[in-house]
């Protein structure tokens, strides 16, 4: 079994990165190697990036004054920090676990922040991958990687809580599947 995807989706706010921080640890502890990025937010608009495999962090957004910025919408991005984001990404296989939060416009309109996760995720190299993608995008990356998606979840505030779980348990579903394909190969 091919290395598959996950589209993970909501409204802003309503926790996705939350649920990928919790899947993280659930994943881990269960012996899954994880890797990727998680873009947490703080307080007001401040959001800083999580590297899932070390747990280091680097502040994402800067200063509306901050001379370099990459801007987006209404956000401003440290080059520094997208770079960074970027290596870990390309660095990122082999590994069970694959999170990407968030290709957004960013990456999907423009080609710049992590658009190198577009092509880590074709590669493979990853069991499950679960990115997160803004409502308004989804179909888009649906599109793009319709033969490695295997599933397409939606966070809401009645979910969320569980949403780990079902994630955890997916990712335990598309590996059992691919250890009996290998097995079947021998």
């Amino acid at each position: 079994m091919a290395a598959q995807i996950a589209v993970l989706t909501g409204e802003r706010g309503v926790g996705k990165s939350t649920v990928c921080q919790k899947l993280a640890a659930l994943a881990q502890a269960r012996g899954y190697t994880c890797a990727g990025i998680i873009t947490v937010q703080q307080a007001g608009d401040a959001r800083v990036v999580l590297d899932v495999r070390s747990g280091a962090l680097r502040p994402l957004t800067v200063a509306p004054a901050a001379a370099g910025a990459v801007v987006q919408g209404r956000f401003r991005f440290d080059p520094e920090t997208l770079a960074w984001g970027g290596e870990i990404l390309a660095h990122a296989t082999p590994c069970d676990l694959l999170i990407v939060d968030e290709l957004g416009p960013l990456e999907l309109e423009r080609g710049h922040g992590w658009r190198g996760a577009l092509d880590v995720l074709a590669a493979g190299g990853y069991t499950l991958a679960v990115v997160v993608v803004r409502p308004e995008l989804a179909e888009r990356v649906q599109r793009r990687f319709a033969s490695s998606l295997v599933a397409t979840r939606s966070v809401t505030r009645q979910n969320r809580a569980g949403a780990p779980m079902a994630l955890l348990a997916l990712l335990e579903y598309v590996h059992r599947a691919a250890l009996a394909e290998i097995a079947g190969q021998r």
